[in-house]
């Protein structure tokens, strides 16, 4: 203790740390009274300000009484509840939102799917719809669907034959080509 005896405050055994602390400033107490100032390890976040932990069936609970409040039923889609407002959907998002729709409801827009690349995808989605109709419809309906739809891509060829041929992209172009198969195909159908 003799050789600190001339040291300044902070400097020796003790000393040189004063990176890993922070020090809370004085300050003024509601009743009037000062608070002294308080030296705390960096990152120390005291218990007042601390998160209250919350186990996870209190987080159910209380997103579940959240829920009730904005008249959401459990198996209830999120986006059909009046009172939340949801970010817009990207477009992955809508693509995969029809696709379920069609499979689930047999809705047959073909628009879509002959403007994607991909040639996979078109083909899984159709066999996925044919089986619903199949099962919940008579033949007949099914046939004039079929037809309706036949002709709904001649339209569309049609409108692509209007426009300006070196605008369209070689999709588009293989799209015209087809067109007499389409109408070969109604004629078998009908």
């Amino acid at each position: 203790n003799a050789n600190m005896a001339g040291l300044p405050p902070g400097d020796g055994a003790g000393g040189g740390d004063d990176d890993k602390y922070d020090i809370i400033p004085a300050s003024r107490r509601p009743d009037g009274t000062w608070r002294k100032e308080v030296r705390v390890r960096k990152g120390y976040v005291p218990p007042e300000e601390q998160k209250k932990f919350e186990t996870k069936g209190t987080k159910v609970r209380d997103e579940r009484e959240r829920d009730k409040k904005l008249g959401i039923v459990p198996g209830m889609d999120i986006s059909d509840a009046p009172g939340l407002q949801s970010k817009p959907k990207s477009k992955n998002q809508k693509r995969n939102e029809n696709k379920k729709k069609k499979a689930a409801g047999g809705e047959d827009d073909d628009e879509e799917d002959e403007e994607k690349p991909e040639k996979p995808a078109p083909s899984t989605a159709g066999a996925a719809k044919s089986t619903p109709d199949a099962a919940s419809t008579d033949p007949k309906e099914a046939l004039a669907k079929k037809i309706r739809n036949q002709r709904k891509k001649v339209k569309e060829i049609d409108e692509l034959g209007a426009r300006d041929a070196a605008s369209l992209n070689p999709e588009q172009r293989e799209k015209l080509t087809r067109r007499a198969e389409l109408e070969a195909d109604i004629a078998r159908l009908e």
